[in-house]
């Protein structure tokens, strides 16, 4: 994980709801579409945040499909350790 990927973790959390929707997280994280939704991908991979898809939910949506995420329990850990 990188400072971008710290980022959009404390993006997500800062939300304060379960699923912020992909539209939310972008205007948080100011970064490009195409981007967010990779590393979205990349943090569901190694089990920082669950992703919701265009199936799950209805909405505006990242490039990839994704239109949600939220924070999983070792997301919330990764909040509260040392960081950069």
């Amino acid at each position: 994980m990188d400072t971008t990927d710290f980022d959009i973790i404390k993006a997500i959390a800062s939300l304060k709801v379960p699923y912020p929707k992909a539209d939310r997280i972008l205007s948080m994280a100011n970064i490009d579409p195409e981007e967010l939704g990779a590393r979205l991908g990349g943090l569901e991979m190694q089990g920082f945040v669950k992703t919701l898809s265009e199936a799950d939910m209805e909405g505006s949506s990242l490039p990839n499909g994704i239109t949600a995420a939220g924070l999983t329990n070792l997301g919330k850990r990764a909040l509260s350790g040392p960081r950069w």
